[in-house]
């Protein structure tokens, strides 16, 4: 098994709704805009803990698809194992209820974290 790089504050948690914090990759079931069908994906999460407190959270999801919209995730960038050549989305954010999270399975750094928001500020801006 593999060392957890030492900048993560990582406890290994399975079902866990009330304890989910900003920076985590959780495996969370994610409904489709067109349609009743979904799927469980890896996702980030994206708000705080006051933003939790109404039992919601806001999530970029993780895809192997590589476009434009897409931040690439490397091994420096989170310590849980993704498929090759994963990244973050950054065209939308995903609205879930902390019932939807089936795991959490790690973090990613702080780094990664801002660099990803900023992406996301910059498509509104």
């Amino acid at each position: 098994m593999t060392k957890k790089p030492s900048f993560f504050d990582y406890r290994e948690r399975s079902i866990v709704h009330d304890m989910t914090k900003r920076r985590e990759v959780v495996l969370a079931k994610v409904y489709f805009t067109d349609s009743s069908e979904s799927k469980t994906r890896p996702a980030i999460v994206l708000s705080n803990d006051t933003y939790h407190e109404d039992d919601f959270l806001l999530v970029a999801s993780i895809t192997t698809a590589n476009d434009e919209y897409c931040m690439p995730l490397s091994e420096k960038d989170v310590n849980c194992i993704l498929d090759k050549n994963s990244g973050a989305r950054f065209d939308g954010i995903i609205k879930i209820h902390k019932k939807q999270v089936q795991r959490i399975i790690g973090k990613v750094t702080p780094e990664f974290h801002s660099k990803l928001v900023e992406k996301i500020i910059s498509r509104i801006n």
